[in-house]
């Protein structure tokens, strides 16, 4: 929708897609003329992808009954209607539900040229109209019918195959005006890499995919693996492998392995939405074995499955009353209901979002005119951005939102100027709001202490381990010392331990902080934070630059905050320390580790 913002379509397609997506045009051309039909409310915007995710369910029963039987298609129907990832994205107005339902289509009247031997012009037709907007609609459905194409090669007689390859180079012909678009969208990348906020996948993202897609329970897991036996035992004797049977298996693997090869060689692009183009055929796979005739059997099996099924989803899963991707909705009713309740004279407000338009959207519905003194923290630079707003910020109170995954220390450096946190509303770790005040008030939220701390001062009586050599009372911040780092110096104050030695075995999240005075401009020192084996080989390492934090001729607190991986022991080394790699001249001040259980 925050790219249907722009004057003409010509603009639209250059600015709201080849310029600042990684998706075809399709969706977004569908939804500019949809929308100036209809509008931008929730209900008309949801509307066709919805439409598309129930009638996605009849052509898997299609296609299900016609390459096996009228059992196979019903189980994996049904299937595809309770299960959460289907569901989910049937319900997102994104293009995923279009490609689906286009890729099963294509599917269709594939299975009704090859299978049926009906090829003909509406057969054809068909094919061709909708593999082409599959193309249009996401890549990965494109790869798909791609492969489907593919596929069909290897089951057709010469005359059948020459019309057959025409076909291809129709769809071929009514892409061509996508190919800019394509090749440069393909040439930048897109979601992954040093840029991107999608990493490589790990060696067992495939088995947590599966767990993924059958609503991340064991016991639905099971439930399909018992159908499947079942199926397969009652049915013994009339099994016979086809070559459908091939295919389904083939297509679904198929997609992931080139996903995640590509991911692993190139570039990320594996998640679990673009899977969703081929996950029916592992269902309908799973379903393929059971009985062409209808018994007792089968419909208990069908009873039991949509039963569990329908529970799983509903009410052990929560699906329709949980939190499935950032909140923007709610995050505005609350900075409204936040500005009524105190004023928004008093209150200062910075949110972390991917566009101004995300969050805009609902603060309109609510009649709020909220400006942000900060629409996106990505880190570097952008704390030095927060910190000098909080500097001057003269308000009592100040929100901060964020929407997507932001740094730690933004609360860290919230809190020198506003200490005391009024209310929060977490959305299950994918969103937060939270109001901060600079005094304590009646059912204020009453902050974590730390497990365990440490503090250095650099006071003459609470020196620990520092030479008395650096001492420095020229600056300082709290009392009369501070340590003065030069360019003789490469590493500052330490500090090192193991979990076990601080009996912190429970330690899941590290805070370092120090105050900071540089009478020059500098930009190559840092704080660091490493985790090491026992062999001293780096688990982790985090550093933390001082000028994201500094302000020349002034004490500035620099933060690191770090969360221990699970695969970190409690005998494994812990070492923060000052790095001075530009041998530059500063004083530090105050150097605090806390760790929180």
């Amino acid at each position: 929708m925050h790219r249907l913002q722009f004057d003409s379509f010509g603009e639209m397609i250059e600015k709201g897609v080849k310029l600042t997506d990684f998706h075809p045009a399709g969706v977004q051309t569908f939804l500019y003329f949809w929308t100036k039909l209809f509008g931008f409310s929730e209900a008309s915007v949801r509307l066709p992808f919805i439409i598309c995710g129930i009638v996605s369910v009849y052509f898997v029963y299609l296609i299900g009954k016609k390459w096996f039987n009228k059992n196979t298609g019903l189980l994996s129907a049904l299937s595809m209607a309770f299960l959460q990832f289907p569901l989910l994205y049937s319900q997102l107005a994104r293009p995923y539900s279009p490609g689906l339902l286009f890729s099963l289509a294509t599917v269709w009247f594939w299975t009704l040229i090859i299978k049926d031997k009906k090829q003909n012009l509406l057969t054809y037709s068909g094919f061709v109209i909708f593999s082409t907007l599959s193309a249009y609609s996401h890549n990965y459905s494109f790869l798909f019918v791609l492969i489907v194409g593919i596929t069909g090669l290897f089951f057709l007689k010469r005359k059948a195959l020459i019309n057959y390859l025409f076909c291809g180079l129709a769809v071929f012909i009514l892409y061509l005006p996508h190919f800019e678009i394509f090749f440069y969208q393909f040439g930048i990348g897109g979601i992954g890499g040093e840029d991107g906020w999608l990493g490589k996948p790990d060696p067992l993202w495939f088995f947590d995919f599966i767990y993924y897609c059958f609503n991340k329970s064991i016991f639905l897991l099971i439930v399909f693996g018992a159908v499947l036996i079942f199926s397969l035992l009652f049915n013994r004797k009339n099994i016979n492998w086809t070559k459908f049977h091939s295919i389904s298996l083939i297509w679904f693997l198929a997609m992931f392995f080139i996903g995640y090869f590509y991911s692993i060689f190139r570039n990320p692009i594996l998640q679990k939405s673009i899977l969703i183009f081929s996950f029916p055929f592992l269902l309908i796979f799973l379903f393929s074995f059971i009985k062409r005739h209808s018994s007792l059997i089968v419909k208990i099996f069908f009873i039991f499955l949509a039963i569990a099924g329908i529970i799983s989803t509903v009410i052990v899963k929560d699906y329709y009353n949980s939190q499935h991707f950032g909140e923007f909705k709610d995050i505005a009713k609350g900075i409204s209901e936040w500005n009524k309740k105190y004023g928004s004279n008093k209150i200062t407000a910075a949110i972390s979002v991917n566009q101004p338009y995300y969050i805009d959207y609902y603060l309109e519905k609510y009649n709020d005119s909220t400006i942000f003194v900060q629409y996106d923290n990505r880190g570097k630079e952008d704390l030095l951005v927060l910190k000098k707003a909080i500097d001057s910020c003269k308000t009592p109170y100040f929100i901060y939102a964020w929407t997507k995954p932001c740094p730690f220390e933004i609360s860290d450096i919230i809190m020198t100027k506003f200490p005391f946190i009024i209310k929060q509303k977490n959305y299950s770790d994918l969103s937060e709001i939270t109001l901060y005040g600079k005094s304590d008030e009646p059912n204020s939220i009453e902050l974590t202490k730390a497990a365990y701390s440490v503090n250095n001062s650099f006071e003459t009586g609470n020196l620990k381990g520092i030479n008395e050599k650096l001492l420095n009372n020229e600056y300082s911040a709290p009392g009369e010392y501070s340590i003065k780092i030069d360019s003789t110096i490469i590493y500052g104050p330490t500090f090192s331990t193991t979990l076990a030695d601080i009996d912190c075995e429970k330690a899941k999240k590290i805070k370092v902080s120090l105050d900071v005075f540089a009478p020059n401009d500098f930009s190559k020192v840092i704080l660091v934070l490493s985790l090491e084996n026992k062999e001293n080989e780096i688990i982790q390492w985090t550093g933390s630059k001082f000028e994201y934090y500094l302000e020349k001729d002034k004490w500035s607190k620099v933060f690191l905050t770090v969360y221990i991986p699970e695969s970190f022991t409690v005998e494994d080394m812990i070492k923060t320390y000052v790095w001075n790699p530009g041998k530059e001249s500063f004083y530090v001040d105050d150097f605090k580790i806390e760790f929180y259980e």
